[in-house]
């Protein structure tokens, strides 16, 4: 057996603790787990009937969602381990591609635009940068490709939002990214024990997360994930799937009401410390 300061989330301190961790979160696991297996059979169902190429609306579609079956699987390993941060920075992965996914719904011409000139401004900034480097064997041709490209942008996650109707998930998008995904200042801060004041501190904070945030990671991912799976099953016409993803949007509501409450009485505490 090892412990955790011998071998960290790979250890079997942690491997043998998944089933008592998913117990004391069992009814988000179980959500997750229903979310999982309405996605995966849509995936593959759809692998039967969608055709076309990769920027086609219906076939971008399918890949996104293959991609987010993934992440969701990844973030539910990292869940069930109490790896928060890993299995939040997953789940704002999740969630740029259900911002994707609901412009390829409302707008699927300007969606397809968007992720080709992306894909195009990727090769460019690839080729600029090996030009800076020097590493390049044929520089001018490297130097045409970036000429022929022309004035192209990167994907802009706030504008991709604009163009669905889940607008008002970018902030959701900019939280994640802060508390989870970039080295900042609050995701740092996740490895100290801060008092409830949010001005001191008395150790550090390594292991397993507490079951409350991992609560709330799984309310992100089943809130997410839901409407990720809606916008794809009335893209490709899956009634069956949607029909089932309403059902589990029903079972979700209790266990959504359950993280407002805990999210009030948390806010309460931090108030209380404060003064």
């Amino acid at each position: 057996m090892t412990t955790f300061n011998e071998a960290g989330f790979l250890s079997t301190a942690i491997s043998d603790r998944i089933q008592a961790r998913r117990n004391g979160n069992a009814l988000g696991f179980e959500l997750v787990e229903a979310l999982n297996a309405c996605l995966q059979k849509a995936a593959t169902a759809a692998c039967e009937t969608v055709r076309g190429m990769p920027f086609d609306r219906e076939p971008m579609a399918l890949l996104l969602l293959h991609r987010s079956c993934a992440q969701l699987q990844g973030a539910v390993l990292m869940a069930e381990r109490g790896m928060d941060v890993e299995a939040r920075t997953l789940a704002r992965g999740l969630l740029e591609n259900t911002l994707l996914m609901a412009a390829l719904h409302d707008n699927p011409d300007k969606a397809r635009a968007v992720m080709i000139e992306d894909a195009a401004a990727a090769k460019k900034g690839q080729a600029k940068t090996i030009l800076r480097s020097g590493m390049s064997a044929d520089a001018a041709m490297l130097q045409d490709v970036v000429d022929s490209i022309g004035s192209v942008s990167n994907l802009n996650i706030s504008k991709l939002a604009e163009l669905g109707p889940l607008g008002h998930l970018y902030l959701l998008y900019r939280v994640m990214s802060d508390d989870a995904v970039h080295p900042s200042g609050k995701s740092l801060q996740r490895h100290m024990r801060m008092a409830d004041d949010g001005e001191s501190w008395n150790g550090y904070l390594v292991g397993p997360e507490d079951p409350e945030r991992i609560a709330d990671t799984l309310d992100r991912i089943l809130m997410i994930g839901i409407a990720l799976g809606v916008a794809f099953t009335q893209i490709v016409g899956d009634e069956e799937n949607n029909t089932r993803l309403g059902e589990i949007s029903a079972d979700y509501g209790p266990f959504r009401a359950s993280q407002d409450a805990a999210a009030e009485v948390r806010i309460a505490r931090k108030r209380e410390a404060i003064g």
